[in-house]
């Protein structure tokens, strides 16, 4: 189901708090099962691309490379189709000076919470609520979202502190904020390729194969025209907002 489909199918309730949980909505469980199957697959195809490496089947070596990216792009696909399903349903009633990030993964998180305060500083807003949760719905009880977001603040040199009535609403002050340039510019496959995917990359290359991480550089480069859904739909949950509040 695309963020479209999930904005249409999904009816605000007044201002109440619904609780909505992503770990037992079925759609979302299908769309992060078919991601992480295909990590798996891609797992296994790099992992076949070293060995034929290794064994001097360099052509063999290049084919395996290639359906590793293959499967690497599907996965990112349908990571994006579950953050969007996600953040839409999170959000539908959300107030203008909030947002809520359950369901994200950490790398979606952060970046989806850099375009949104680069939004909100840009707009002169003085504050953003973030609903980080406590880690109820979180693997073991202990949330990925709330060292995330604070990071992030520790980045951008923001002042923030827990809402004294809900542990589980971060304030970021935003009065005379200022945040690297790059926040509100940043497309998701640059933003994520920073951390987590330059390590998968490094973890295949061999000194003997920089063709190889080359390849991975160009992959990513072709891939940034398929994220652009993500950061347009949260851009329209933002306007939808801030029209329910004038």
């Amino acid at each position: 189901m695309s963020a479209a489909v999930a904005l249409q199918n999904i009816t605000p309730h007044n201002g109440s708090q619904r609780d909505y949980n992503h770990a037992t909505d079925p759609e979302y469980i299908r769309l992060r099962g078919l991601a992480e199957a295909a990590h798996e697959r891609r797992k296994q195809y790099s992992q076949d691309s070293q060995n034929a490496y290794k064994s001097g089947d360099h052509k063999k070596a290049k084919e395996f490379s290639e359906k590793s990216k293959e499967q690497n792009k599907i996965a990112e696909g349908y990571n994006l189709q579950a953050a969007e399903y996600a953040f839409a349903t999170n959000n539908a009633d959300s107030e203008s000076d909030e947002i809520d990030l359950h369901g994200l993964f950490v790398k979606e998180v952060q970046w989806i919470l850099q375009k949104r305060i680069a939004l909100a500083v840009r707009n002169h807003e003085q504050y953003l609520k973030v609903v980080v949760g406590k880690g109820l719905h979180s693997k073991n009880g202990i949330s990925k979202i709330r060292p995330a977001v604070e990071e992030l603040c520790q980045q951008g040199n923001l002042r923030n502190y827990y809402d004294n009535k809900n542990a589980g609403v971060l304030i970021i002050e935003l009065t005379n904020a200022r945040i690297p340039t790059d926040w509100g510019s940043t497309d998701y496959v640059t933003f994520a390729s920073k951390s987590s995917y330059k390590t998968q990359s490094n973890n295949y290359s061999h000194q003997n194969q920089p063709q190889y991480q080359q390849q991975h550089q160009q992959y990513n480069n072709n891939n940034n025209n398929n994220n652009g859904g993500l950061l347009s739909m949260v851009l329209q949950l933002f306007c939808s907002c801030l029209q329910k509040n004038i």
